[in-house]
């Protein structure tokens, strides 16, 4: 797959190698961060004698870092190129993580994952991944940017972080992960820039002015659609992975097993980033990305309905293979409605605006802490993701009329 996805004469080899970094440092950085988050949330929460929502705040305030800096790591690439950005992030990152082993209250934990682990994984994860992947490929956008955010580490971190912490305990987790960091550096060291791409034939949205200025970008009703969207998919996904081993283990499931249904979860991503890439491909952007919320509201549906454990894997399975459709197909959505040109730019300002939508698992665990169990926080989480589905709709049949209008002309 990877050897016919360069076929534009443009250096087969060099856009290979370029895929394979890109898939290994989004996997580094978001690999660590939501997988060893969510594998760590009891720890956490027992070694800082803290509640469930503190505990999930540690990977809401990564996210919130991550998402937060968009622009400015849009101006980074810009300015010192991807090389010199994904490398200083595997190493604000590494030593993030360093510092978590070493730290004694939740409040310093939390500093930590806002201040330099959030702002690593943006940095060497967040937006660099993709235009790495994306514009190396242009021609097969979509599949480049599936494989590259194939969720490899996210399966297996949660099955070896469990056996690390009961045998060395939270902190040598937490080293762990510094070290998948440090072992980066030398593949981000043979990182080149990738070759200018063309703008789309027909873009929705006008490319020129859309990357023009932000405020072009902020008039746009697609970009607010996309990023509402966007927003509730993410938050819905993260929210499972933050909390599925607690809400298992109030159906009485034993915590290895709660710890398989994130690596089950982890395994379908795989197959999900690959089918996303293909059907966004195949079947169109916006359509893959309403096929996503639907998957979603349906396991969420059956988590609500059952704790037997076959269906809880099902239940992750689902959303495994849904959520791994979110970002990588709204990366080749903006491109193909706002232009390469503006790529970066739009990427970083939904990064940005969807910061509310980053405090869904500690909100969850709010509610369960309060209401005392997490009925009230799975209902919302079904209400939003069936709404995400019909927002993607409605873009979809938008793009479609204004693409035919253009094509017309």
């Amino acid at each position: 797959m990877i050897i016919q996805l360069a076929h534009d004469g443009r250096g087969t080899r060099t856009a290979q190698m370029m895929l394979i970094r890109a898939f290994l440092a989004q996997n580094v950085a978001t690999g660590c961060a939501f997988g060893g988050f969510a594998t760590s949330i009891l720890a956490v929460q027992d070694r800082f004698d803290t509640t469930r929502g503190m505990a999930a705040l540690a990977l809401a305030l990564t996210v919130l870092a991550m998402s937060g800096l968009g622009p400015l790591v849009a101006a980074m690439i810009s300015q010192i190129g991807l090389r010199s950005t994904m490398t200083l992030g595997a190493m604000l990152a590494a030593v993030g993580y360093i510092l978590l082993a070493l730290v004694q209250s939740i409040e310093a934990m939390l500093a930590v994952c806002l201040l330099a682990i959030g702002p690593g994984a943006s940095l060497l994860g967040g937006l660099p991944p993709s235009i790495l992947a994306g514009n190396w490929h242009p021609e097969a956008r979509g599949r480049a940017v599936g494989i590259a955010y194939i969720p490899f580490l996210v399966t297996f971190i949660p099955l070896l972080g469990v056996a690390v912490m009961q045998r060395f305990g939270l902190p040598a987790f937490f080293l762990s992960l510094a070290a998948l960091h440090l072992f980066l550096l030398p593949v981000l060291l043979g990182v080149s820039e990738p070759p200018q791409s063309d703008q789309p034939e027909h873009a929705a949205v006008d490319a020129a002015s859309a990357g023009g200025s932000r405020p072009a970008i902020l008039t746009q009703p697609l970009f607010w659609a996309i990023l509402l969207g966007e927003g509730i998919l993410q938050a819905s996904t993260i929210t499972g992975s933050a909390h599925i081993v607690a809400i298992a283990a109030e159906y009485g499931v034993a915590s290895r097993w709660g710890m398989l249904l994130l690596s089950i979860k982890g395994f379908a991503s795989i197959f999900g980033s690959v089918l996303a890439g293909l059907s966004c491909d195949r079947f169109g952007t916006a359509r893959t990305l309403g096929l996503a919320g639907v998957g979603l509201t349906v396991s969420w549906l059956i988590i609500s309905m059952s704790g037997w454990l076959p269906a809880l894997a099902l239940a992750m399975a689902i959303m495994g293979i849904s959520g791994a459709a979110i970002f990588p197909v709204v990366t080749v959505l903006v491109a193909q409605i706002f232009g390469v040109a503006a790529f970066p730019r739009v990427l970083g300002l939904l990064g940005a605006f969807t910061l509310p939508f980053t405090f869904g698992a500690p909100v969850a665990g709010w509610l369960r802490d309060t209401m005392g169990d997490y009925r009230l926080a799975i209902l919302l989480l079904i209400s939003a993701s069936l709404a995400a589905a019909i927002d993607f709709g409605l873009i979809g049949r938008a793009t479609r009329v204004t693409r035919t209008r253009a094509v017309r002309r």
